[in-house]
């Protein structure tokens, strides 16, 4: 998905990467950065000091927008887990799946 949207980006546009979700490999091209400036840009979540990671979660409640959010996680419940891993490997889950364990 990186890769995609990497290739599909506008001339000096930006894209921010969180989290391994996808896997730690990134099968791209230099094109993006080296003909339309794109940026990749990165950090490690874990490393940065809490203050960091508190303004930045507190700006992630404030403007993004909570109907946005909610499109794209899909609730699930365990047993619903067979037919969403086939799902999962074949490409077809988009967002987030979010599983209660209670239900």
């Amino acid at each position: 998905m990186l890769a995609r949207v990497l290739g599909q980006m506008k001339y000096g546009a930006s894209v921010s990467a969180v989290g391994l979700a996808g896997g730690p490999q990134l099968p791209a091209t230099v094109i993006p950065f080296l003909l339309r400036g794109v940026n990749l840009l990165g950090i490690d979540s874990v490393m940065q000091p809490y203050d960091n990671r508190l303004r930045a979660w507190q700006r992630v409640a404030r403007d993004l927008p909570m109907d946005k959010l909610e499109a794209m996680v899909q609730p699930a419940t365990l047993a619903d887990l067979p037919r969403l891993g086939a799902e999962i490997l074949e490409g077809q889950v988009k967002g987030r799946v979010v599983v209660d364990v209670n239900a």
